[in-house]
């Protein structure tokens, strides 16, 4: 495996970005995927039990939902560059190898350990089709299924993991991107071209109907939106640009807040989100470099917080929604950690593994 530059950050999920450029600034992607796994926990402190938190009464927005285009947006500035620089196998290798390890073991870890909030017995808990739709279909993104038999039912939302729901749509992202890269690789378009063309034609396939009063379905809602931000990630890199000018995201922003009414206020905001994100991640900011030298448990976070925090709901009702979070958080850290040291760093290092020596060439 390719050790990054001093100056470069890992990817979205483990990886150094291409060295087909040399990078001009350090950036704070780490620093921002902590910032937004930490974001989601707040937001979920709220949602969970039906609440809305400053944030969303000042904007109108969900701040889980602001903090997923964020990761959308690194994601598809970093995904970007591994394309350029990996094979077809290497490719989709490093992106099974950082996803799937991780998320299979937080399935079966999490079941089992809610298996103690259920109200059937661990025998029937274990053996009922949900749990396994749970372990091995949201493990494996075959299929979905967020909740477990007899789990946290009282609660207002009964949900055993609902942060899953988006893994689908960035490993969709992930083929999309992919096969816009081929895709400029043989023809001789121009790959930043392609990426905005695409989330440009995103943004209209959901505006457009959203804006005449169609109902878009709820899958083709969160693809169109999600993809929009992580278009504009890959574009920036693509073209060789560390991140917009001030200006642009002072005017995304003031467009977004002047639209935030309207039907399409989400794709706005996703625009603006996403500049901003780009925006912060090369500006030099002590507290955002600091953030930065930690390890990278955004990921191990992310998946474990939802059920931790369901589990801190039922342990201690009546408690604030922060105090809640802050409690959630520091418990959080600690399969985070375990699942970063023990089973994603490891799992990674696989990616110098080479199962076939395929040319590049010969791939694409």
């Amino acid at each position: 495996m390719k050790k990054a530059l001093p100056n470069e950050q890992s990817d979205a999920r483990g990886e150094a970005p291409s060295t087909s450029h040399p990078v001009r600034h350090a950036n704070n992607f780490q620093a921002l995927r902590w910032l937004a796994a930490t974001s989601v926990i707040l937001a979920h402190s709220y949602g969970l039990r039906d609440l809305q938190g400053v944030y969303t009464h000042l904007t109108g927005l969900d701040l889980g939902w602001s903090a997923v285009v964020m990761f959308f947006t690194i994601s598809g500035y970093l995904i970007s560059a591994s394309a350029q620089r990996r094979s077809a196998l290497e490719f989709w290798q490093a992106r099974f190898l950082r996803i799937f390890p991780g998320l299979i073991v937080c399935t079966l870890v999490t079941a089992l350990v809610i298996s103690a909030f259920s109200t059937l017995s661990f025998s029937q808990f274990i053996t009922d089709r949900q749990t396994l739709r749970y372990i091995f279909g949201s493990g494996t993104l075959l299929s979905t299924e967020y909740s477990l038999p007899g789990a946290f039912q009282n609660h207002a939302v009964t949900y055993a993991n609902g942060s899953l729901w988006t893994l689908r749509y960035e490993v969709a992202s992930y083929f999309l991107v992919f096969v816009l890269f081929v895709l400029s690789y043989r023809t001789g378009i121009i790959f930043a071209g392609a990426i905005i063309s695409t989330g440009f034609a995103c943004a209209l396939g959901y505006g457009v109907p959203t804006a005449l009063g169609h109902t878009i379905p709820v899958q083709a809602t969160n693809f169109l939106t999600l993809f929009v931000p992580f278009a504009i990630g890959g574009w920036f890199q693509a073209s060789k640009r560390s991140g917009p000018k001030l200006l642009w995201v002072v005017i995304a922003i003031a467009l977004a807040a002047a639209l935030m009414r309207t039907p399409t206020n989400t794709i706005f905001a996703a625009a603006a989100i996403s500049l901003l994100t780009l925006w912060l991640a090369f500006r030099p900011a002590r507290v955002l470099t600091r953030l930065d030298a930690l390890p990278d448990y955004s990921y191990g976070i992310y998946i474990y917080a939802y059920p931790i925090q369901q589990m801190t709901i039922q342990l201690l009702p009546g408690w604030h929604p922060l105090a809640q979070a802050l409690v959630a958080f520091l418990a959080t850290l600690v399969p985070a950690s375990l699942s970063w040291h023990f089973i994603e760093k490891p799992a990674m290092a696989l990616k110098s593994i080479r199962l076939f020596p395929v040319a590049r060439d010969t791939v694409l």
